[in-house]
C-alpha cells in the first residue's frame, strides 16, 4: 500500500572527506560536503523536511543509552554494526586511552576506537544542533543497518564491506524509494501542508546510478563505497514513517533527543517495527 512521505529528504553519512548526503526530492543526488554546517545549508538550500544521520545525537551523563540497546537488539547477529554512544565528557578527552577510562568511570566500560574516532563528527553535529534551534525539528538520528533491516523485512547478513554484501544492499536501495502516494506527510501519518510530496516519478529513483555516478567523481581514500549506501538507505528512510527507538526517548542534558529512527511499513512483522515515533 502506498505510504505518504515526506520530501525533500536528506541522508547523511560520515566519510574521511566529511560528510556524503544524498538528497531525494525533485529526482535523487549525492553531494560530498566538508562539515556538518555545510550538511545543514544543504538542507536548507534543497528546503528539505528531514534528515537522517547515522551519528550518535543526544549523549548520557552515565550508563548506555536505551536506543543503542534496542537497535543492537533488533539487528541479532548484526548488533556489533552498532558502537555504544560514549559519555559527554569523552568529547573533552584528548586521546583514546582518557576517552575509554572516562567512559569506563561513567558507565563501567570502555570506548571502542571506533566510537573514539566519531567524536570529531559527533561535536560537529552536536554544534549544530544546540546553536540552532531549527535543526532539532529537522535533523534526527538513524543507522544504516536497521534502515537495510526495515526495508529488507530482516537484518542483512553479508557484511556491507564485501562485493556480495554490496550487491545485497543495491538490490534493496533498487525498491526502496518506491512506494509513495504522491502526498507530503510529517512521517506520523498526519500530512504537512498538503502539498505535493513527489512530482518526480518513483523510477527517477535510481539508487545504484546515484551509487556509481558517486563511486566515478570521488577517490576511495575520501568516500569509501559503504559511505555511499548508507546515505542512500538513509534518504530513502528519511521519506518514510519512522519508528523511535526507545517509544519514549528521553533528553541529555542539554536538551538532545537520545534515540534512533527506523523506517516503519505495515507489511514488516509488528514484533520487529512496531513503536511509531
Amino acid at each position: 500500500m502506498p505510504q505518504r512521505c515526506v520530501s525533500p529528504a536528506v541522508g547523511v553519512d560520515g566519510c574521511r572527506a566529511g560528510w556524503v548526503c544524498a538528497v531525494a526530492g525533485d529526482g535523487l543526488s549525492v553531494r560530498v560536503v566538508a562539515d556538518f554546517d555545510a550538511v545543514w545549508d544543504l538542507a536548507r538550500e534543497r528546503d528539505a523536511r528531514r534528515v537522517l544521520v547515522d551519528i550518535p545525537i543526544g549523549l548520557p551523563e552515565s550508563d548506555r543509552r536505551a536506543c543503542d540497546r534496542a537497535a543492537r537488539e533488533r539487528l541479532g547477529s548484526r548488533a556489533a554494526t552498532v558502537f555504544f554512544a560514549p559519555v559527554r565528557s569523552v568529547l573533552d578527552a584528548d586521546s583514546h586511552e582518557a576517552a575509554s577510562a572516562a567512559n569506563r568511570e561513567r558507565t563501567g566500560a570502555g570506548l571502542s576506537i571506533q566510537a573514539w574516532h566519531l567524536g570529531p563528527k559527533i561535536r560537529e553535529v552536536d554544534a549544530v544542533l544546540r546553536e540552532t534551534p531549527r535543526a532539532r525539528s529537522r535533523v534526527f538520528e538513524s543507522h544504516p543497518e536497521l534502515a537495510f533491516a526495515a526495508f529488507a523485512g530482516e537484518p542483512l547478513s553479508e557484511p556491507k564491506s564485501t562485493p556480495e554484501g554490496r550487491a545485497r544492499r543495491l538490490d534493496v536501495l533498487g525498491t526502496a524509494f518506491g512506494g509513495c502516494d504522491g502526498r507530503n506527510g510529517d512521517g506520523d501519518g498526519d500530512s504537512d501542508d498538503g502539498s505535493e510530496a513527489d512530482a518526480t516519478d518513483d523510477r527517477e529513483f535510481d539508487a545504484e546510478r546515484a551509487y556509481r555516478e558517486t563511486l566515478d567523481r570521488t577517490l576511495r581514500r575520501d568516500v569509501a563505497r559503504d559511505d555511499v549506501l548508507d546515505a542512500l538507505v538513509l534518504a530513502a528512510a528519511a521519506r518514510r514513517p519512522l519508528a523511535t527507538l526507545p517509544s519514549d526517548p528521553p533528553t541529555d542534558a542539554v536538551g538532545l533527543e537520545m534515540a534512533i529512527r527506523v523506517p516503519t511499513d505495515g507489511s514488516l512483522p509488528r514484533t520487529e517495527f512496531d513503536n511509531h515515533a
